[in-house]
């Protein structure tokens, strides 16, 4: 078990029954999957096979291959490749949630917190910057075209409040909008 996994078990289950009175344990919010994504700017195979590349890396898992929606038309020909997609789960989401709070947003220059949650079970962002994964950067030559990275949490919530509850259990920094 990984130690953010534990800390997720251990320390925000029992804050998040303590402070939201939730009545069982099932219906505590979790973090259900992580889902990267990486390309869509170019159909140029050099292009998207440095996309799969990055995110084999990143996401320490075989990346699969997204291919462009198919055109109105009927007679289009073949779809082509744009870029890939990793889903995460269990201990590789946990392995990546810690990689990304503690290694990467850390190296993000001018870094003032992820915006509130949007949504009522999903969290979005996109990281601009790919070369803050420390794996990426002595392979710069390679990954120096690749776009941003997108990034989907996907929790366990039922509202926006229970996710922003969630992401400060699991230590997301959310900043509020000020509106």
């Amino acid at each position: 078990m990984h130690p953010f996994e534990k800390h997720y078990y251990e320390i925000v289950k029992k804050d998040l029954i303590l402070s939201e009175n939730i009545s069982t344990v099932s219906l505590l919010p979790g973090p259900k999957k992580i889902s990267i994504c990486l390309g869509g700017e170019s159909s140029d195979e050099n292009y998207v096979v440095a996309c799969l590349g990055a995110l084999n890396i990143v996401g320490g898992q075989k990346p699969y291959f997204i291919q462009q929606n198919p055109s109105q038309q009927r007679n289009s020909g073949p779809r082509e490749g744009v870029g890939g997609k990793v889903t995460l789960r269990r201990e590789s989401m946990y392995l990546f949630y810690y990689k990304l709070l503690f290694h990467v947003l850390p190296r993000v220059r001018q870094f003032e917190g992820l915006r509130a949650p949007a949504h009522d079970n999903i969290y979005c962002f996109v990281l601009k910057d790919i070369f803050s994964f420390e794996e990426l950067v002595p392979l710069f030559p390679y990954f120096e075209e690749v776009g941003s990275l997108q990034c989907q949490f996907h929790f366990t919530t039922k509202d926006k409040a229970e996710t922003n509850v969630l992401g400060h259990g699991l230590q997301v920094c959310f900043f509020s909008s000020g509106k």
